[in-house]
């Protein structure tokens, strides 16, 4: 009659306490609670005088027997407060040698995971939701595909191009951190490895792989794609180019590296043809102060308005600098008649004759 009695508090007990968090027990993560829970209440309960463990050591080959290593387990869990199958995802070896199971675990290669799927075969685990993943679980490139897939479909992944979105961050939340460690922690790599027929766009990422925008490569294949973004099909249309233009276009961190001219990225990326700094919206810092700026710029404008002998420069006028992408040299001197005298050597000689 005792028996029975400690029999039946203990099921009212679980009964009362259904709904409440044991003491012992860890929280499940915030994203863990998204996993399919099962409830544990129909397994059958591991009595008092089942646990012949607890009495010492156990009859020789009695953990041979798998029903036997399972009842172990299955009492681990009435221990620690296990309510549902997710919350097995907090176990660890630490419970089992605590619990007087340590010698035991070499049964399932001393991993703690291999002992609860071995226990509960019909659940569908998801090995990286656990504290740590199975050892070498990463080394298997399948494991790789099997995370990515689940992972995409947590986060609503319908298209290629939602992965762009997806951050270092999701796959800490999502039992990932460890890995991501596999391709050393960008989010870009391991999805190019789960896609890798996708033409992606390293710069549309939250974060550019390390080093990237240090290959030339890279930096011109971003320009190339900028310039189909903006609809620049001519050498002309590329005056246009705004520091405002990369920003919107996933490329601030690019032209950070150029000190925030658009100008020095077009040299860099398009080596082989003549760029005229004057001709964009705005001159790189300090460029009129450099006197060869100032003369290059002369040259251009004699070319441009047909101007071959000496006595042609003194018909230009103020408006001519103006209209020809030169206003901001005219800063520089009193008049435009001082730029033509100090660049181009023999004018004002020629005028006072």
């Amino acid at each position: 009659m005792i028996m029975q009695a400690a029999r039946t508090a203990r099921t009212e007990g679980r009964e009362n306490t259904a709904n409440e968090t044991p003491h012992n027990s860890v929280p499940p993560q915030s994203h863990y609670a998204r996993i399919a829970a099962r409830p544990l209440d129909e397994e059958p309960w591991v009595e008092r005088h089942e646990a012949i463990w607890l009495d010492g050591r156990v009859p020789h080959g009695y953990w041979d027997q798998p029903n036997n290593r399972r009842r172990f387990v299955r009492w681990l869990g009435q221990q620690l407060g296990i309510q549902s199958r997710h919350d097995w995802y907090h176990i660890s070896t630490d419970d089992f040698k605590k619990n007087a199971g340590g010698g035991l675990l070499h049964h399932w290669r001393d991993s703690a995971i291999s002992a609860v799927e071995d226990t509960y075969r019909d659940f569908d685990w998801k090995e990286w939701l656990f504290k740590v993943a199975p050892r070498r679980y990463w080394h298997d490139r399948r494991n790789h595909r099997t995370y990515m897939q689940w992972f995409g479909e947590r986060l609503g992944i319908r298209e290629p191009s939602d992965w762009y979105h997806v951050t270092n961050q999701d796959f800490r939340d999502h039992g990932g951190g460890a890995f991501l460690l596999c391709y050393d922690s960008t989010v870009s790599a391991a999805i190019k490895a789960y896609l890798p027929d996708y033409d992606w766009k390293e710069w549309m990422f939250d974060k550019t792989p390390k080093g990237f925008w240090d290959q030339r490569k890279n930096r011109r294949r971003y320009m190339l794609w900028l310039g189909n973004e903006l609809g620049l099909k001519t050498r002309e249309a590329w005056y246009a180019l705004t520091t405002d233009d990369f920003k919107s276009n996933y490329g601030n961190q690019l032209l950070k590296r150029y000190g925030g001219s658009p100008v020095a990225a077009l040299r860099d990326c398009f080596p082989r043809h003549t760029w005229h700094e004057w001709k964009f919206a705005r001159v790189p810092a300090g460029f009129w102060s450099n006197l060869d700026n100032r003369r290059r710029y002369i040259c251009w404008l004699g070319r441009k308005l047909k101007l071959k002998t000496l006595r042609d420069w003194r018909t230009v006028r103020r408006h001519d600098f103006v209209a020809n992408c030169g206003g901001g040299l005219l800063f520089l001197y009193k008049s435009h008649w001082d730029v033509l005298t100090q660049c181009i050597p023999g004018l004002e000689r020629e005028a006072a004759e």
